[in-house]
């Protein structure tokens, strides 16, 4: 079982890294995107068809496939005035607290989105301009970041229950750059 659930959490950290390639990706796309069309109205006087709603639909890309490897990493943006002076049980609970809920609020974010993305796939939704942008496609990111990142809740609350590991600490721990033993220095 401890094997089964070890696979599954480098599998999880294997998609996060994968989905921020794909964010990354994106805005380079969006640049690339944005820097033809900028030469083709100054060189041309001619606009790309279709340049702004694929730019558009990119940021969804660009915003939601990150999320889950923010949050491993404790990226996010706090703000820790009382939660930083709080005794470790305290700090413990609240984030007991606010990892059960986001879980809890982002799975079901996950499921209306996939249900949104879904019905937009079934309908054929496009967007209205010279050329037909189907929307399905930026759709289907939303709940493919915002799974990623609701599993990274639930993994959260199961190592701080279990190990009694804060977020802060896992993230330390995993991602901080460890200096060479003294014996392991090259003179």
């Amino acid at each position: 079982m401890a094997r089964l659930i070890g696979n599954a959490i480098g599998v999880q950290r294997k998609l996060e890294e994968i989905a921020c390639y794909v964010s990354a990706l994106a805005v380079a796309t969006m640049m690339t995107i944005t820097v033809v069309e900028v030469l083709a109205r100054a060189l041309f006087s001619k606009s790309l068809p279709g340049a702004y709603e694929y730019v558009s639909l990119l940021f969804v890309y660009l915003i939601y496939l990150g999320l889950g490897y923010s949050q491993r990493r404790d990226a996010h943006i706090t703000v820790g005035l009382v939660y930083d002076h709080m005794p470790r049980p305290a700090r413990k609970a609240v984030q007991a607290m606010y990892l059960l809920v986001a879980f809890l609020f982002f799975a079901a974010l996950t499921w209306t989105s996939a249900v949104s993305a879904w019905s937009a796939y079934s309908m054929g939704d496009t967007i209205l301009g010279i050329v037909e942008v189907k929307t399905w496609w930026a759709r289907a990111g939303i709940p493919i970041g915002l799974a990623l990142f609701s599993l990274r809740f639930l993994l959260q609350l199961s190592r701080l229950i279990t190990n009694d590991e804060l977020l802060e600490e896992a993230a330390m721990q995993e991602f901080s750059v460890q200096e060479p033993a003294e014996d392991e220095k090259k003179p």
